[in-house]
């Protein structure tokens, strides 16, 4: 059995540690089962620590010349320096370490054309035999770099499949069949977590009844150290899962649960006073009698509410919020009756109040889930 996984390398100096990690000679059978693609490779008996500066020099030689060609602010991929691919395989594929090697190698070098740089180093400190591959982002010609989206994703697991299945190696066949994902993700811990956390932010009034309903639905929530866990006392978990487990793009600690509700708060004040202003810096003054402030900048908007600050750019997904956005509304916007401002923030919370009622209570919380989770 054959399973691939993929990470995002955001840093130069990870990547630099990284590098380190998997050519572990006491990992690596003293290097003999490393390999690797596009190097310019200027010894000829590296030892660890020559092997280990050498391919930082390769990478670091295609960073600087892109970055000198492309002089300009990075943004998503651009940030990526590089990709680290796992493939594991099974003590039942009776495969060699040299053939699971050289497996990795084909692999990514048919995915990539030919055209990056690449490290394989095969692992043999573990039951199972598993590949850990450097693949540079930025391909030789220091011109483009690699697109990781999910069809990169997908074609990983098809030629990594096909090519282990010729060596010999047992693949699970109808990898994507919903059934076999649906059983998955409900006898998934991690999933029934985050099934839990997303109703229960969708569900409470804001972060202190959020708290107290994680708890009504058997899930515990540790905010006291450096990484939140969560643990279903209601379930046979083991163990606790930690926020970083549950998501790569941001752990679910604290300051996120946090943010969640004051997005949901600024939302929610922007969309009542909208309509009863007639400009700009009505609405900014206004806004202070809510206790938000907002803080227009050349092009983008940022907003600050319970000490916590949050762009148009996070507050929503599109470019909602910004500049041009408030600009171009209250140009087409007809002329309003306005309340003064202790009428206008007694209206917004009595409309606040019955906006809440309506969120199910404490005692009601698992019974609207489990009606939930049946649909």
């Amino acid at each position: 059995m054959v399973i691939t996984k993929h990470f995002a390398i955001h840093g130069k100096n990870y990547r630099s540690k990284l590098i380190k990690y998997i050519l572990n000679p006491s990992k690596t059978k003293n290097l003999t089962l490393v390999s690797d693609f596009g190097m310019r490779n200027y010894l000829d008996f590296p030892s660890y620590k020559e092997l280990v500066k050498m391919y930082n020099d390769n990478f670091l030689s295609n960073d600087t010349l892109y970055e000198f060609r492309h002089d300009r602010q990075e943004v998503n991929q651009r940030k990526i320096h590089s990709h680290h691919i796992i493939q594991s395989f099974s003590p039942d594929d009776h495969l060699t370490p040299e053939q699971i090697n050289r497996i990795g190698y084909e692999t990514v070098k048919e995915l990539t054309g030919g055209r990056f740089r690449f490290i394989v180093a095969t692992h043999v400190d573990k039951d199972h035999i598993h590949n850990h591959i450097i693949l540079n982002s930025i391909d030789q010609n220091s011109d483009k770099k690699f697109l990781w989206d999910y069809k990169a994703e997908h074609n990983l697991r098809m030629v990594s499949d096909r090519l282990s299945k010729i060596a010999g190696a047992k693949i699970i066949e109808n990898r994507y069949s919903h059934r076999q994902y649906d059983v998955y993700r409900k006898t998934n811990y991690k999933y029934e977590i985050k099934q839990r956390v997303y109703f229960l932010i969708e569900n409470s009034k804001n972060f202190e009844d959020f708290k107290n309903k994680a708890k009504a639905l058997h899930l515990k929530i540790d905010f006291r150290h450096k990484h939140v866990t969560f643990f279903m006392t209601d379930s046979n978990m083991k163990q606790v899962v930690r926020d970083s487990k549950l998501s790569r793009k941001q752990p679910y600690n604290e300051t996120y649960f946090k943010k969640k509700f004051v997005q949901r708060e600024i939302i929610n004040i922007l969309e009542f006073l909208l309509p009863k202003m007639k400009n700009m810096n009505e609405l900014i003054q206004r806004a202070e009698f809510f206790g938000l402030k907002i803080i227009p900048k050349e092009k983008h908007v940022q907003f600050k509410f319970d000490e916590i600050k949050i762009s148009e750019q996070e507050l929503v997904k599109t470019n909602r919020y910004s500049v041009s956005y408030f600009q171009d509304y209250f140009n087409n916007k007809n002329e309003t009756v306005v309340l003064d401002n202790k009428n206008l923030v007694e209206l917004y919370n009595e409309e606040k109040i019955i906006k809440e009622k309506e969120l199910p209570s404490e005692e009601m919380v698992m019974e609207i889930l489990s009606r939930f989770q049946e649909k």
